[in-house]
């Protein structure tokens, strides 16, 4: 079959178009790669000049060189077997009955306490769990907490505070809660301020306290093992009482998921403490899945104003840290502490009262240093 001239013309054409298609999109490609690589040079310089060296990362053995007071009480103190320690392999689907976490750890005591017999432990640590409707994330976090705080040889005892109501969440005034509570009933050293769907994988990663901020979920599984961002102050974190004091807490005007934990940040740097964080092959941490919780209203708007609420807003702030304790009860487990915090209506952040505001220069050094 012959092609005629009229077919040979069209066919030309169509390929002229084609090629004509072809150089306009490469010519369009090209601005757009160029502003892409504009835009990740000046992401790596902003990260260069901007690097500040407030987060580090210290080894667990560290804590327990900081910690020995004097030679006299080095004798007593309890030793850790750091060669008996290491990765445990995390089941975050099967959910243990209560019963089979107690028979498992029948060594705890009422309340969710313990103590090693024969030796004193370096600090006394409360683990801290606020919680609302996470039964199996619970479960799983104390059939694993138990048996890794025995093997690190640490006098502990856990709190479940507990949200009472339908409001939104409100995790930050619940672990003030939590510490106003625990330390009405033992003089303890150190918090552990544990999300309930953390579970730790090294048993190396110390639940100790050092002398600044120490986030001991350094790797997280879902964000592929590394920190979420630099200043991130989230997941399980440790800090001394009077260093807690110190900050005033956790700000209590954040309701809903996010930037309770931001805030905590900006005034642990404020008062001129790092944030110290274990190896990332040793904070490594598994997250249970579940859905998540509402963003707080206006989270960052009203993140940006921490600095003028910062000793308004938290432990010590009589405006905002009303609450009802609905009961105190000591488990098997744990000890419960079901609390009635307060309607968010009216008691949320006003970011029109503001009497302080950062930068978004401040913003973007916070998140992307």
């Amino acid at each position: 079959m012959r092609t005629s001239g009229h077919q040979i013309q069209d066919i030309l054409i169509l390929n002229f178009a084609d090629v004509s298609m072809n150089r306009r999109l490469r010519h369009c490609q090209r601005p757009l790669k160029l502003t892409l690589l504009v835009f990740y040079i000046g992401l790596v310089l902003f990260s260069i000049f901007n690097y500040r060296s407030n987060c580090i990362y210290t080894s667990p053995e560290s804590l327990i060189r900081s910690n020995l007071i004097s030679r006299v009480k080095t004798a007593h103190i309890c030793r850790i077997n750091f060669d008996k320690l290491d990765v445990v392999d995390i089941d975050i689907f099967s959910e243990p009955s209560f019963e089979l976490i107690k028979e498992r750890n029948q060594h705890v005591f009422p309340g969710g306490y313990w103590k090693p017999e024969i030796c004193e432990s370096l600090q006394r640590v409360a683990i801290i769990i606020p919680y609302r409707n996470r039964l199996h994330h619970l479960k799983l976090l104390l059939n694993r907490i138990h048996t890794l705080l025995r093997k690190q040889n640490i006098e502990y005892q856990v709190f479940v505070v507990e949200q009472a109501g339908n409001d939104s969440f409100n995790k930050g005034k619940l672990n003030n809660v939590a510490f106003t509570e625990a330390t009405k009933m033992e003089n303890f050293d150190c918090f552990i301020f544990h999300d309930v769907d953390f579970l730790p994988e090294n048993d190396k990663n110390l639940y100790m306290c050092d002398d600044h901020l120490r986030q001991l979920s350094s790797a997280i599984d879902e964000n592929r093992y590394h920190v979420m961002f630099y200043n991130n102050a989230g997941g399980v974190i440790a800090m001394k009482s009077e260093n807690f004091r110190k900050i005033n807490g956790f700000p209590n005007s954040y309701w809903g998921w996010g930037n309770e934990d931001d805030d905590f940040s900006a005034r642990t740097r404020e008062a001129g403490m790092l944030i110290t964080r274990p190896p990332e092959h040793i904070g490594m941490f598994k997250a249970v899945r579940h859905v998540k919780e509402v963003r707080s209203e206006n989270g960052y708007d009203a993140f940006l104003g921490w600095r003028g609420r910062w000793m308004n807003d938290g432990l010590n702030s009589p405006s905002t840290m009303k609450y009802t304790i609905i009961q105190l009860t000591r488990l098997p487990l744990y000890t419960n502490i079901t609390v009635d915090i307060g309607p968010s209506e009216g008691h949320r952040v006003d970011i029109n009262k503001d009497t302080t505001r950062e930068s978004i220069w401040w913003f973007l050094k916070f998140y992307f240093p």
